[in-house]
């Protein structure tokens, strides 16, 4: 029984390393993983950022530049009725 038990602990030894080993490649993989996913999100939100900065740019551009729009009443100082 003696020497089973010297077989039994030496293969769960080296099952053991084994284990472990794949354990590190397994999580230096996820960190990988988790790093391109990170950096494809931000490509992601930078691209959604740039597209409403070219709507909101766009909208500005369609927009009135002020010439033919009348003050609001009481908004001009210059009047000199104060």
């Amino acid at each position: 029984m003696a020497l089973e038990n010297a077989a039994i602990l030496e293969e769960l030894k080296e099952r053991y390393t084994t284990v472990v080993n794949q354990l590190n490649e397994l999580s230096n993989t996820r960190l990988k993983i988790q790093g391109a996913i990170d950096v494809l999100q931000q490509i992601e939100d930078s691209k959604a950022e740039e597209a409403q900065d070219v709507i909101k740019s766009e909208g500005v551009v369609g927009e009135s530049d002020g010439a033919d729009v009348k003050p609001p009443v009481g908004s001009d100082s210059s009047n000199g009725d104060s």
